[in-house]
């Protein structure tokens, strides 16, 4: 799919050495739970980042709505999230964070409602490919998640190599905004027999609240 992914996991499982010290340094419970933790853990710390400066740029954008009394304009969404806060724009002062104003707001929100989405999406295809809702991966699962992106599976690879590929993939799909690459990874899985199920919904509405 993409050279830098390709490399990403290929130096993971050359790089024996560091794989060694992340399994010295860690305490796996199992091989395919710590992976899916690591894994979910690592996008889940992302979407709390990505909600704090999504409420940011949507309290600024309010305040500097109100400030000119005009009404803001509703975006397209494709996960919706709305913050739950008591703070407003002035809490977060919103003429430093936004020095340009009403525009430099209003693009911060929407290059942050385009990244949430991102994030959030790509945690729905993490809780997807766990396929029997057990929180942990399999091999199997392991497998079906890399070749959905075009990504090889190298047998033997320590654990923290496929932590390794795994968070790389999300990192540099999250950096570009290839949704394009993610909805089809995703519908890679669910040729394969993996669906969104309840469990999954729940999960995810715990992120998103």
């Amino acid at each position: 799919m993409n050279h830098h992914l390709c490399t990403v996991l290929l130096i993971a499982g050359l790089a024996g050495g560091y794989g060694e010290q992340i399994l010295q340094t860690t305490a796996w419970a199992s091989s395919g739970t710590d992976v899916f933790q690591s894994f979910t853990q690592h996008i889940g710390a992302q979407i709390g980042k990505d909600k704090q400066e999504f409420a940011i740029a949507d309290s600024c954008t309010v305040y500097f709505y109100q400030h000119l009394k005009k009404k803001p304009r509703p975006e397209v969404e494709r996960i919706h999230f709305s913050p739950i806060s008591s703070k407003t724009g002035l809490d977060y002062d919103c003429g430093k964070l936004f020095p340009e104003g009403l525009e430099q707001a209003r693009q911060a929100f929407g290059n942050m409602q385009q990244r949430l989405s991102l994030s959030l999406t790509f945690y729905q295809m993490a809780l997807v490919g766990d396929g029997d809702d057990n929180q942990e991966y399999s091999a199997q699962e392991i497998q079906d998640v890399l070749a959905a992106f075009g990504l090889p599976y190298l047998d033997g690879l320590p654990h923290g190599g496929y932590v390794i590929a795994l968070t790389g993939l999300f990192d540099t799909i999250r950096q570009d905004l290839q949704f394009k690459i993610l909805m089809e990874g995703m519908q890679e899985l669910m040729n394969k027999g993996y669906r969104f199920t309840k469990a999954d919904q729940a999960a995810l509405n715990r992120k998103l609240n």
